[in-house]
């Protein structure tokens, strides 16, 4: 029982590597034994990132690109195939959203978050979680959002993409059962994160609304989600499969 939680010899990729919670998570997988990989599409990002776990000991390997480029992901499965074999974790962070009414959403920013919050999701995990089942075996968590179970004015885009994440991997869950596959989801809650920050430091009573809305008086952590993505990365979690833990001090109980 006490190795229930190692990830010993495992190889973990996150997408959205170069975001908060994805250097939380990595360093999290790290800890735990595992080889970590990092994507995103913001070479910044990833410099930041490889910096900051580099300083906690963590030794990544990054790549550059777009969750929404098929070619690309292609590409980069199969260059960490060659270097690595197939990861046995897949950690999908990638996301963005726009916080303004239907109203003042153009078209073009509706198709940029459906194609990076849904569809992007889909392009990722279909081309890791095929070489996943050709080998039998693998675990994949999607970072959804409370969003996608609670609406409000202002994420009609953004709740919908959600959602339609958190469909897709149930219906995964099932499809890939057969080939031993696990595949769940996290639900963060609005978290301080250099996804919020800005927007907060603008609104500042948007923060506040926001943290007396959470049970905890508070906002999420990056480090809040690390024991849940820990858990349904190891063994702890093989029978669990097309569920999403909701990580939000009780917010959507209320």
């Amino acid at each position: 029982m006490e190795n229930l939680f190692s990830l010993k010899g495992k190889v973990a990729l996150l997408a959205g590597g170069g975001g908060d919670i994805s250097i939380a998570v990595a360093e999290g997988f790290s800890e735990y034994g595992a080889k970590v990989l990092l994507f995103d599409n913001s070479q910044q990002h990833l410099e930041n990132a490889k910096k900051a776990l580099k300083s906690k000991g963590v030794e990544v390997d990054t790549w550059c690109g777009s969750i929404t480029d098929k070619v690309f992901l292609k590409s980069m499965a199969d260059e960490i195939e060659n270097r690595y074999g197939t990861p046995d974790i897949l950690f999908n962070s990638a996301g963005v959203t726009y916080r303004k009414p239907v109203s003042e959403l153009s078209d073009e920013e509706w198709k940029n978050i459906v194609d990076i919050n849904f569809n992007g999701v889909y392009y990722l995990l279909k081309e890791f979680g095929l070489r996943m089942c050709k080998r039998g075996s693998g675990k994949i968590i999607q970072v959804l959002s409370t969003g996608a179970y609670r609406f409000g004015a202002n994420f009609v885009a953004y709740g919908a993409t959600k959602a339609g994440a958190s469909a897709l991997i149930k219906g995964l869950a099932i499809e890939w059962a057969p080939y031993n596959i696990h595949v769940n989801g996290i639900a963060p809650t609005a978290t301080e994160t250099n996804f919020t920050r800005d927007y907060y430091r603008e609104h500042p009573e948007k923060m506040e609304a926001t943290r007396n809305n959470h049970p905890y008086k508070r906002l999420g952590t990056p480090e809040d989600y690390v024991g849940a993505a820990i858990y349904l990365a190891s063994d702890a979690s093989d029978f669990v499969n097309g569920e999403v833990i909701v990580v939000d001090s009780g917010k959507t109980v209320k």
